[in-house]
């Protein structure tokens, strides 16, 4: 398995310095510890016309190939043989966003990382990832100005539907990949709706 990581880690780099490929989609990088899942991957995103920019087995491989991009998606397993997606995510450079296949059974986000329960919905992965590469920048980046849009439209979630803080975030964040919405637009509008 680390064979064909070291290759493709190797054959990637060069390819990427040569010429970079800028357009609208972001490039997607797959990191997942068996081979054959990892190219089935590969063959279904791009399928659905997405563009994977590599095949890796190793979350340090992942980050390694990140840094050399300006911005992109990684689909990986929740845990790799030598780190976890949380840990990805923590250490990716700015503009990239994590879809991890959770063996936990449970969907969920956290900053730029987010959790698909497996066994996957095909369409829901297909959407989620394809939401992911088609902005132009990270999906879940935001500043200051944007956090402070996306707690008010929490407390007005939270007062309406008598959720949690955590409730009315992940409420938010499903929506938002369902509407194809930047989260921060989507909590404008509710706060919008509803003042």
């Amino acid at each position: 398995m680390i064979a064909y990581d070291i290759i493709y880690t190797v054959y990637v780099k060069q390819v990427y310095r040569v010429g970079k490929r800028r357009n609208i989609m972001r490039d997607i990088i797959i990191a997942y510890p068996v081979k054959n899942v990892a190219l089935k991957l590969r063959s279904l995103l791009e399928s659905e016309g997405l563009h994977v920019y590599c095949v890796c087995a190793m979350g340090s491989s992942a980050l390694s190939i990140s840094q050399d991009m300006r911005d992109g998606v990684i689909v990986c397993a929740e845990m790799l043989s030598d780190m976890s997606a949380g840990n990805i995510a923590e250490h990716l450079p700015p503009n990239f966003d994590v879809v991890a296949l959770s063996k936990n059974g449970t969907q969920s986000y956290m900053g730029n990382l987010i959790y698909l329960p497996l066994p996957v919905n095909r369409d829901e992965f297909i959407s989620t990832v394809s939401i992911l590469a088609s902005s132009t920048s990270a999906f879940t980046r935001r500043d200051n100005d944007d956090a402070e849009i996306i707690s008010k439209a929490k407390l007005i979630i939270m007062a309406r539907m008598n959720m949690t803080e955590t409730q009315a975030h992940k409420y938010l964040q499903n929506e938002s990949m369902k509407t194809g919405k930047k989260l921060v637009k989507l909590a404008q509008e509710i706060i919008n709706d509803f003042m």
